[in-house]
């Protein structure tokens, strides 16, 4: 389920699952059976659902991080639209209800303190045509393949995170892993909440 998260209707709230707490990330969130092996939740409203309560809570869209690749040299271009920044709520193993920053979930193992410092960026995936497989017409992208959030740029999320980060360990060393150390168990259900990015990590 998605819903507007407060009176003013600026924030939007998703019903999710955690599938994992351990492991290399390349999502923060999901579709059901995509990428649930390095995805922090999972979130059954479809991608496309997600970008329209977006746009209702105020928010505007840009576009996905990309690569290039000119003379043999690889490039990054960083995500545009609006910054926004991820909260969970859930109800912990001593049966109280917390509320933090999903950052908090994620790590560097090369330093185990750090957390993600950048905010995620509502680029808004993209419209196609389709392949011959799926007949004629249109289709967004991320409703294809699943990408809600990303860590790592794919260049089909719905929203990405600010920097762009490689999906193979051979253009860049992978960065966040899921950390077991604050994560609820497996199976947790949560409220993935998405609010403007304030500048300031909670």
């Amino acid at each position: 389920m998605i819903r507007l998260g407060n009176p003013e209707g600026n924030s939007v709230e998703i019903d999710a699952i955690t599938p994992l707490d351990e492991g290399w990330l390349e999502q923060v969130a999901c579709s059901p059976n995509t990428r649930e092996h390095e995805s922090l939740v999972v979130i059954e409203a479809k991608p496309s659902q997600v970008h329209a309560a977006l746009l209702m809570a105020g928010f505007e869209p840009g576009s996905p991080g990309r690569w290039t690749y000119e003379n043999k040299t690889f490039g990054a271009i960083d995500p545009t639209g609006e910054k926004l920044d991820l909260f969970v709520r859930y109800v912990n193993e001593e049966s109280v209800e917390v509320t933090h920053s999903i950052r908090t979930w994620m790590r560097d193992p090369a330093h185990p303190d750090r957390q993600p410092d950048q905010p995620w960026v509502f680029g808004g995936s993209s419209i196609q045509p389709n392949p011959p497989s799926m007949g004629p017409g249109e289709h967004y992208v991320a409703d294809y393949s699943g990408s809600i959030i990303g860590v790592v740029t794919f260049g089909d999320e719905v929203i990405g995170y600010g920097r762009v980060l490689a999906d193979q360990d051979v253009v860049q060393d992978p960065v966040w892993e899921a950390n077991p150390d604050t994560m609820p168990p497996p199976g947790t259900k949560v409220t993935l909440i998405i609010g403007k990015f304030s500048g300031e990590k909670r």
